[in-house]
């Protein structure tokens, strides 16, 4: 920003002149008039209450993780794949944020990609199970989680809560099949994954289910 001090203006433009007098121009610094005119206001979600709690459950859920696994030492090292779900959660949660179009479709997308890719990894290093034991029912946890508080942070309309709903329950049902069938061999994951989908269902339906019965029978024109 140039300054005339024999007109007592600040101009914008990058001149050496005066436009009003002709006279010579000195460049101001460090001013309130370099300022933007429109100041940056940052994303709504950077300041989100639910964010703030997912960053702490996140450290907390780390952090407790290593410590019980130094205390009660495994032949896996779950506390790792923990941090790899909670990266891809946030990866996932921030980027479906900042592209809030088609949220369900992209959740469903990240998941089929990344358990499609885990169970292939996992059959070509000679098949030791951890797909379907960790990676698939983690996956699906993250996913309803990052749901759900899409759901709340974006205020979504009931149509995108019936669209969620069904795809919690889907998100829900693929671990315990792995259960019936018996092909896994640790079962804690698929609980908390079924676990989780349940209390997600249960908190759609009992908050919003007037909404969703409304939708519902405007779709079905009862």
């Amino acid at each position: 920003m140039k300054y005339c001090a024999h007109c007592n203006v600040h101009i914008r433009e990058n001149r050496e002149k005066c436009i009003l007098c002709g006279n010579s121009l000195t460049d101001i610094h460090n001013t309130a008039k370099d300022k933007d005119i429109f100041p940056k206001i940052p994303p709504f979600y950077e300041s989100h209450l639910a964010i703030k709690i997912m960053v702490f459950i996140s450290i907390a859920a780390v952090v407790i993780s290593f410590a019980i696994n130094i205390i009660f030492p495994s032949n896996v090292n779950w506390p790792l794949l923990l941090v790899f779900g909670l990266l891809s959660m946030w990866l996932g949660l921030i980027s479906i944020l900042q592209r809030r179009y088609h949220i369900p479709k992209k959740i469903v997308r990240q998941v089929a990609i990344i358990s499609l890719l885990s169970v292939f990894w996992d059959w070509k290093t000679g098949w030791k199970g951890w797909s379907l034991d960790y990676i698939i029912p983690i996956t699906s946890a993250t996913a309803m989680i990052v749901m759900y508080v899409i759901a709340k942070i974006m205020k979504l309309s009931v149509r995108d809560y019936i669209t969620y709903a069904l795809i919690d329950g889907l998100f829900g049902i693929v671990p315990i099949i792995f259960v019936l069938l018996g092909w896994i061999n640790t079962i804690y994951p698929a609980i908390i994954c079924v676990s989780i989908s349940i209390i997600s269902l249960s908190a759609v339906f009992i908050f919003h289910g007037n909404d969703i019965k409304i939708e519902m029978d405007k779709r079905m024109h009862i």
